[in-house]
């Protein structure tokens, strides 16, 4: 306290007192109830008020630094508010509780443009806040885009892929945003999880932690896991009309068909339908309950909340119902409708098993290499063996229906080129359509996993509006990604580059044993959305089709995931669909309006027959080759 000629040192008493000064009484949502505001570019610019979400309030009020829990867990969708939260917080710190504060986000990009965006505009429409923090200057350490100190603390900000950033200063609180974002291991040394749980030990019982995410996958989210090992708080809310609590699912909500505006929640006690102007009640009448309160020790908590519970003005029931019926037949609308909307993890639906035998018999008899008249274009899937390729034709139509065209192997050595000449035999021919217009072959796309320098050669032969190399990915959450550029070597030199897209085998494999269960109605004929014509064929053509399943898996992280096993060893049919699939995609399958449908199916010229071609050459009125050109 004294310096070295007896005078006493007033900065170190002011440190001495700031350290042995208890924490603030003022919890995080009063807080944020009296000193924040809102930027003008925020959805409901001004003063903060936390009635709006009321479902935060409990959440903000065990981030206060008086209150036991050291862990705060979050499963949520968007459209909740709880990304303010998370602000919040890291206001009322800045303010109330100065301490050492780590804030990660998935990637140091990703922190860049929150601290930008989200950070720094707080601060600047904060008062309390911009009082503390100094206005960035060039050369000035103390407040820089990822690093901003104030009196007695500050606030790093890093991406979840830096291990220098998670493993330096000790801190007392960590928030942790879109945790499923982040890499499993950050740079071979463990999870960000733990490499930023670790720098909090010095602080002890005093330390807080805050994680929060949308889910991704079921078996390979995190927030997912770590919310199942929680008590599971969800928020439940009164009937306007009988006054029993309950949690809000969306199989409640009922509405006229083709008229989403009708939307009404049912109650599942009284059954009276409630109207959407009722939520804004409901919500602030709305309670925290925890479905396994035994798992609950008063140091972590888990919370899910989602999309039905969003202020009516941000995200209505009538939204949410509509979004849903347009994801039902689009596996990747529906995996992001499950992931950011309804805030769960998306699991592949029970029963994805399918039998052969089933296919077998629902195979119809037409003509071979005979596209339907509705077919509006072709795409092949060449599977790549040691002493073969498989190739699959299919023809696709209006509403996702396909048609298996034809499916063929070529015998040979594959590191050869006589069966990849063969192969372009295929890629040049036409087929016939039964209302006789050519069709050429679209595209195709072939594996790349097997002599994968023969399939680079032949792509690059016929070029990428013809042919493309494929590599599947199990990860992949959409039908294909944007293409790499693969470096092409030849005795050790590289002579060249070529792109390769991404494929996600998972992905389609899920939506095509999805669609093969359907079945033409019987009373009305009515065929459904995605329906799969196939052909009689040879019972091995449809186990291969059929020769994998889902199944659960124990990683060896001890969590549950899923993987797709052989159950025949022979999948080649399967692996084929899925790429003449993927190509259909690339080309337009899943954006095209019903007029570009019909003008796609209706470009094609028109195949005379011999025996008319006299007649039709001396008709006086010369005749269109189809429709798209009228």
């Amino acid at each position: 306290m004294f310096d070295g000629i007896g005078n006493i040192d007033f900065s170190l008493v002011a440190a001495f007192q700031k350290g042995i000064t208890p924490d603030p009484t003022i919890s995080c949502r009063e807080w944020a109830d009296t000193y924040r505001f809102l930027p003008s570019t925020s959805a409901r610019p001004g003063k903060f008020s936390s009635e709006f979400t009321p479902y935060v309030q409990e959440i903000m009020e065990r981030l206060s630094v008086y209150d036991t829990a050291q862990k705060v867990i979050v499963k949520k969708s968007s459209q909740t508010g709880l990304t303010e939260t998370g602000n919040n917080w890291l206001g009322y710190v800045i303010d109330m509780a100065p301490a050492p504060f780590l804030y990660v986000m998935p990637t140091d990009m990703m922190m860049k443009e929150t601290s930008k965006k989200r950070i720094a505009t707080m601060i600047a429409s904060t008062p309390a806040l911009n009082a503390k923090i100094s206005v960035g200057r060039s050369r000035d350490q103390s407040n820089t885009l990822l690093y901003k100190e104030f009196p007695n603390g500050f606030v790093k900000m890093v991406g979840a892929n830096s291990p220098n950033g998670l493993s330096s200063d000790a801190v007392r609180f960590v928030y942790m945003d879109e945790t499923d974002r982040y890499p499993a291991s950050v740079d071979g040394e463990g999870s960000a999880e733990g490499l930023a749980e670790t720098r909090t030990i010095t602080f002890g019982s005093r330390k807080k932690i805050f994680l929060t995410s949308t889910p991704t996958r079921k078996g390979e989210s995190f927030i997912d896991q770590r919310f199942e090992t929680t008590g599971q708080r969800y928020y439940h809310v009164p009937c306007p009309f009988c006054g029993e609590y309950q949690r809000l699912v969306i199989e409640q909500i009922r509405y006229e068909a083709g008229n989403y505006k009708t939307a009404k929640y049912e109650c599942e006690h009284c059954k009276e339908l409630i109207e959407e102007r009722f939520k804004a009640r409901m919500l602030k009448q709305g309670k925290w309950v925890a479905k396994y309160p035994e798992r609950e020790d008063g140091l972590t908590y888990g919370y899910f909340i989602n999309a039905l519970y969003s202020p009516s003005s941000w995200y209505p029931w009538s939204q949410l119902i509509r979004e849903r019926d347009e994801s039902e037949n689009d596996i990747p609308k529906k995996i992001v409708f499950t992931n950011t909307k309804l805030g769960e993890a998306y699991e592949e639906e029970n029963g994805e098993k399918l039998d052969w035998e089933g296919l077998f018999e629902k195979a119809i008899e037409y003509e071979p290499n005979k596209p339907f008249t509705t077919v509006a274009f072709l795409t092949a899937g060449v599977d790549v063996q040691a002493d073969r390729l498989e190739i699959e034709i299919v023809g696709w139509m209006k509403g996702k229906i396909s048609q298996s065209v034809d499916y063929r192997v070529i015998i040979g050595d594959t590191s050869q080129s006589e069966v990849w000449a063969e192969l372009g035999k295929i890629l040049g021919q036409t087929w016939i359509r039964e209302d006789n217009a050519i069709m050429p072959l679209r595209l195709m796309a072939i594996d790349t996993g097997y002599n994968t320098e023969k399939v680079y050669d032949f792509a690059q032969k016929h070029g990428v509006s013809r042919v493309i190399p494929v590599k599947g990915k199990d990860n992949l959450s959409v039908y294909y990604s944007a293409p790499q550029s693969i470096d092409i070597a030849k005795a050790g030199k590289k002579i060249g580059k070529i792109k390769v897209w991404g494929v996600g085998v998972s992905l389609l494999k899920s939506e095509l044993y999805g669609l093969l269960k359907k079945r033409i109605n019987a009373e009305t004929g009515e065929v459904p959305e995605g329906y799969c014509y196939f052909p009689k064929r040879e019972p091995s053509y449809f186990r291969g089709l059929t020769a994998e399943e889902l199944v659960s898996v124990v990683s060896k992280k001890g969590s549950m995931k899923y993987e797709w096993h052989k159950k025949y060893k022979r999948n080649e049919p399967l692996d084929c669909r899925n790429y003449a699939r993927a190509a259909a995609a690339m080309i337009g399958l899943d954006r095209w309006s019903n007029d570009r449908w019909d003008r796609e199916r209706d470009m094609y010229e028109i195949n005379v027959p011999e025996e008319i071609k006299p007649t039709i050459q001396k008709s006086s009125t010369p005749k269109k080759k189809s429709n798209f050109w009228k």
